[in-house]
């Protein structure tokens, strides 16, 4: 049985100017995925993953590659404990 997990993740690396949030945005869509991606301040991608536990997890998977014109460094996953309705995946505006 396929639990829904709820990851927040933060990519460090050079993540910004290369199309990740879009990129995460797509494949996100395409896999059924819920949640947001926006850029940070201190020059990182955060995003909240709601889906299936597997989908979630191969998807921060694909993160460690990215857009071919990214260059991740390292993720940082945390369970996120909130609540997360939307039925939707978003870029949101950088913090």
């Amino acid at each position: 049985l396929r639990q829904i997990i709820k990851k927040h993740i933060k990519i460090f690396g050079d993540v910004q100017g290369v199309g990740f949030r879009y990129w995460l945005q797509a494949f996100a869509i395409r896999k059924g995925i819920f949640g947001w991606v926006r850029n940070t301040s201190g020059g990182q991608v955060e995003a909240l993953l709601v889906g299936n536990d597997e989908t979630v997890l191969n998807l921060i998977e694909q993160c460690h590659m990215g857009p071919p014109t990214s260059k991740v460094n390292h993720i940082s996953v945390e369970d996120y404990a909130g609540n997360y309705q939307t039925k939707s995946f978003d870029i949101f505006p950088s913090s």
